[in-house]
C-alpha cells in the first residue's frame, strides 16, 4: 500500500513540476485570510452542548498552466490551507495540502477529447467524539485523536466523444488510493486502508442560456486489512471488507441575464458491503444555486442543499470511530459575497464576507443532530 501511495506520489510532484516549469510565464499565486466564528465547532447535539468560538482562517493556491506540443493545455497547482481556533477549541484546528497536474486536449467541439489528472492530498484533524464532545478513546481509554489523519493520491481519466447537436457524451474512469497515518493497531483497531476504482458515463449538453450535465458512476472501494460486519457489527475473523457504489449525479445551470445565473443539482448514492448489509447506505442531495455579477467586478453566491444520508441497518455505537459518517438529514445554506476592497486601488485585492448555516434535525438518530452557523470576513489577493 505505502509503495503504491508513494509511487503516485511522486508521480504527481514530478508531473506538476513538468508541467509548472514550462509554463512559468502564466502562473498565478491566490492568497486567502481572515478571522470568523464557529458557533458549533465539532458539531455536537444539543444534548451535549454546542462548543463555540473564534478561528483565523488561511488559504494559499499557486496555479502554472501552459500549452504542451500538440495544443495539449496543462496545469499544475499547489495549495495548503489552515484553520486555527481560540485556546478552548484547539482539537476544532485543521490543515490540508495538496499537489496536482492535470490536462485536456483543448479540442474542437466535434472531434474526439481527453482529460487527465493526478493528485495527492493529506489532511490533517483531531477526531473529536461526536458522542462526548472530546478527543475520541478506544473502548479502554486510548486516545485516537490522529485517527483520521490521512494522505490520499487518485487519477482521473476522462475521454469526449465527439460533440453533436443532441449533445456530447464521455467516459470517465477513477481510482484512488488513501493511507491513514496512524492505524492504531497496537489498541487493536482495524486499518482503514483502501484502494478504489470507478467506471461511469457522462452526458452534457449546451444551449443558448443554459447547460446539462449528467453522470452515472460505478464505484468498488477494497480495504487491505478491515472485516466485513455481520448483523449486530461485530468484526467477522477471516474476511476481508469491500464496498460497492452505485450513483447517478445531475446539473443544470441557466443564464437568467448578463449578470445572473442559477444552477439546480441533484444526487443519489446507493453503497453495499459484501457480508450481510450492515454497512449499507443510501444518500441523496438537491441543491440550488443563485450567482449575480455585479458591475464593480463583485459577486455574490447564494446557495441552499438539502441531504439525506442514512443506514438500512442502524448503526450501534460511534461509526465515526472508523472514519464512517453517520446519519445525517437536513439542511446547508451558504452566502458568499466579494468584492474589489473598497477605497483601495490594489489590482486584485478583494474583500471576502461569507455565511453558512447548518441544520441537520431530521435524523433518526437524535445523537447526530445539530445546528452549526459559521461566519467569516477576510480578504483574497491575486497575483
Amino acid at each position: 500500500m505505502k509503495s503504491k501511495i508513494a509511487a503516485l506520489r511522486i508521480a504527481a510532484v514530478v508531473a506538476g513540476v513538468l508541467a509548472g516549469a514550462n509554463a512559468a510565464a502564466e502562473s498565478d499565486i491566490d492568497l486567502r485570510g481572515g478571522f470568523g466564528y464557529d458557533s458549533n465547532a465539532y458539531e455536537l447535539s444539543d444534548v451535549l452542548g454546542e462548543q463555540s468560538g473564534f478561528f483565523a482562517e488561511a488559504e494559499a493556491t499557486v496555479n502554472a498552466e501552459g500549452t504542451a506540443d500538440g495544443g495539449w493545455h496543462k496545469q499544475a497547482d499547489l495549495g495548503l490551507s489552515g484553520r486555527l481556533h481560540e485556546s478552548s477549541l484547539r482539537d476544532a484546528d485543521r490543515a490540508r495540502i495538496f499537489v496536482r497536474a492535470r490536462g485536456d486536449s483543448a479540442e474542437k467541439y466535434g472531434e474526439h477529447g481527453w482529460d487527465w489528472a493526478l493528485r495527492y492530498a493529506m489532511r490533517d484533524q483531531t477526531y473529536v467524539s461526536r458522542l462526548t464532545g472530546l478527543v475520541a478513546t478506544d473502548s479502554v481509554g486510548n486516545e485516537i485523536g490522529d485517527r483520521y489523519d490521512s494522505g490520499r493520491a487518485d487519477l482521473l481519466l476522462q475521454w469526449r466523444f465527439p460533440g453533436r447537436k443532441f449533445g456530447r457524451f464521455s467516459v470517465e474512469a477513477t481510482a484512488a488510493d488513501r493511507n491513514y497515518l496512524d492505524d492504531y493497531q497496537e489498541f487493536g483497531l482495524e486499518r482503514l486502508d483502501y484502494y478504489e476504482y470507478g467506471v461511469g458515463p457522462g452526458f452534457e449538453l449546451d444551449s443558448r442560456d443554459g447547460n446539462l450535465r449528467i453522470k452515472l458512476q460505478y464505484e468498488k472501494r477494497i480495504y487491505d486489512d478491515r472485516r466485513v460486519s455481520d448483523a449486530a457489527g461485530i468484526p467477522v475473523a477471516g474476511t476481508d471488507l469491500e464496498y460497492e457504489n452505485y450513483g447517478v449525479e445531475a446539473r443544470y445551470r441557466h443564464r437568467l441575464t448578463r449578470q445572473s445565473a442559477l444552477e439546480l443539482t441533484g444526487g443519489y448514492d446507493l453503497r453495499e458491503d459484501n457480508g450481510v448489509g450492515y454497512a449499507d447506505r443510501t444518500q441523496w442531495n438537491v441543491g440550488l444555486e443563485w450567482t449575480l455579477r455585479f458591475k464593480d467586478d463583485g459577486r455574490l453566491v447564494m446557495e441552499s442543499e438539502y441531504s439525506s444520508r442514512v443506514f438500512d441497518q442502524q448503526v450501534v455505537g460511534d461509526p465515526t470511530i472508523n472514519d464512517e459518517a453517520p446519519e445525517k438529514k437536513g439542511f446547508d445554506v451558504q452566502v458568499r459575497y466579494e468584492r474589489p476592497f473598497p477605497f483601495v486601488d490594489i489590482r486584485g485585492f478583494s474583500l471576502v464576507v461569507e455565511a453558512e448555516l447548518q441544520s441537520y434535525d431530521n435524523s433518526d438518530d437524535e445523537r447526530y443532530t445539530y445546528d452549526r452557523l459559521v461566519g467569516f470576513v477576510g480578504v483574497r489577493q491575486e497575483f
